[in-house]
């Protein structure tokens, strides 16, 4: 597998990018033939709410991807963008069983307490409704 400061070289070309986290099975140690690579990228809020953002997102993404399939030789490469996803378990358990693999300062300190407080709140509704067994 590449190393995590080649992957650091990648995403730092991309000056939107705040966060990069790699997650799912790769980052667990347990991929097999088959398993893809899964990112999760959050983005520099006043460019995602810009009003070509939708465009300039999915630019990032498309190359991102392209720069990532090249680096890892590997075709099955999933990316999440975290400030679009309204999946607050997803983004918990990205942060909290993921690995970061890139991070520009302060955004990891501001970025992960609020993805904890949203996974929470989350959890506490869930809870309150009986939808969940915990």
């Amino acid at each position: 597998m590449i190393r995590q400061t080649q992957l650091q070289t990648i995403f730092k070309k991309f000056k939107d990018i705040k966060l990069a986290y790699l997650f799912g099975s790769q980052a667990k140690g347990n991929a097999g033939k088959l398993s893809d690579y899964d990112f999760a990228v959050y983005l520099d809020e006043q460019e995602a709410n810009s009003k070509n953002s939708l465009i300039k997102r999915t630019d990032i993404k498309l190359e991102l991807m392209a720069k990532l399939q090249s680096a890892l030789k590997a075709e099955k490469i999933d990316i999440v963008i975290l400030n679009d996803t309204d999946q607050p378990e997803l983004k918990y358990h990205i942060i909290q069983d993921g690995k970061l693999i890139y991070q520009e300062e302060p955004y990891r300190i501001i970025i992960e307490p609020k993805i904890l407080n949203e996974y929470f709140d989350f959890r506490h509704t869930l809870r309150q409704y009986g939808l969940t067994k915990a």
